[in-house]
């Protein structure tokens, strides 16, 4: 049995609106749950407020790098530990722009200033933060990639794989729509039919003014019978839709760390991926990266192409490889044993 630690009470901060999001967002839900294993007891936040009442908490956990400044500097008064994490989209000059780069370019560095240690997901994060300092990195940044239930997801080749596209995303907003690429399955699905009628599209994710402008575009093109749009689902049955599918597409502008593709690849699905952010380290090899995630007739052939296998036992193979690229890097173990470590340094 886990040991507890001397001071061990966390509260544990992310600026969402309603604390029913740390049991909702998978990365939330993870990291709550590692902590608690490796001893800590949690206090959930999502006001900075709850950091004044420093008689209740020992450690500061904050999800991102901009509203969480001004609770990481209430914890520091009061001479609290206080740890960093999350993705940090806005650090890529390329995807973010001029203005909102710079805005975020302060932020993370105030956020380190008072942080003991910011915990970064994805090599392409670091890079950003060191290309941000230049020569003086400071010495508090760890890197430690997200984690999955990857038992849950590990796909065991009984399910049936059906002619089906999956792609995850929360569409309450049009701008995430449009950084998922979500609108962009649409133009391939269209263009993939004209090859293979069989062809479906499911898109999971709560839904809102990003999900009404999806169903504009599925109405435009003739697909409503072709589209599955679930909204917000229990996780059960999103693993159940996962190991269904053959193909998970994340054609995103940019991806702090890429959670859902990781997931995609878990559970058997060949996936085609834009490579952008943390996509890099979540896929790497063991998808298929699309040069030219605005080429959707190019895209379709290359998904028409890729699924075809000389054998099914390389087929097998290839998926394989995939899980086991998950198992190593991205289960829950992993990231529970480095994150502990770091939170014990």
């Amino acid at each position: 049995m886990m040991k507890k630690c001397k001071k061990n009470r966390i509260l544990f901060y992310s600026s969402v609106k309603s604390k029913r999001m740390f049991s909702v967002q998978g990365f939330y839900r993870t990291d709550i749950q590692i902590l608690k294993e490796n001893g800590y007891s949690i206090l959930l936040s999502n006001h900075f407020w709850d950091f004044f009442f420093f008689w209740e908490y020992d450690i500061a956990f904050i999800y991102f790098y901009r509203y969480g400044l001004l609770p990481a500097i209430i914890s520091k008064v009061f001479r609290k530990k206080v740890f960093f994490t999350g993705g940090i989209d806005d650090l890529c000059l390329q995807y973010a722009g001029k203005k909102r780069y710079t805005i975020q370019k302060y932020f993370f560095k105030l956020c380190n200033l008072f942080s003991n240690a910011s915990i970064i997901v994805s090599n392409d994060d670091l890079k950003n933060i060191e290309l941000l300092y230049k020569r003086r990195i400071p010495n508090n940044l760890k890197i430690c990639f997200h984690a999955i239930d990857f038992e849950a997801y590990k796909y065991n080749f009984i399910e049936k794989k059906r002619k089906i596209i999956t792609t995850v995303a929360w569409m309450l907003k049009k701008e995430n729509v449009y950084r998922k690429g979500v609108d962009k399955t649409i133009f391939i699905l269209e263009a993939l039919k004209k090859i293979d009628d069989e062809w479906k599209l499911r898109i999971i994710g709560p839904k809102g003014g990003g999900s009404v402008l999806i169903e504009r575009i599925i109405k435009e093109k003739g697909l409503e019978k072709s589209v599955i749009i679930t909204g917000g689902i229990p996780e059960i049955e999103k693993i159940k839709f996962l190991k269904e599918s053959l193909v998970y597409l994340q054609l995103s502008d940019y991806e702090g760390f890429g959670i859902a593709a990781i997931e995609g690849l878990a559970s058997g699905n060949i996936v085609f991926h834009s490579g952008k952010g943390g996509l890099k380290d979540g896929i790497s090899h063991f998808g298929i990266e699309v040069e030219d995630i605005s080429n959707f007739l190019d895209i379709a052939n290359l998904i028409n192409l890729k699924i075809h296998f000389d054998s099914n036992q390389k087929y097998e193979d290839f998926i394989k490889e995939g899980i086991m690229h998950v198992k190593k890097n991205f289960s829950f173990n992993v990231r529970k044993k480095v994150l502990g470590d770091i939170m014990r340094g």
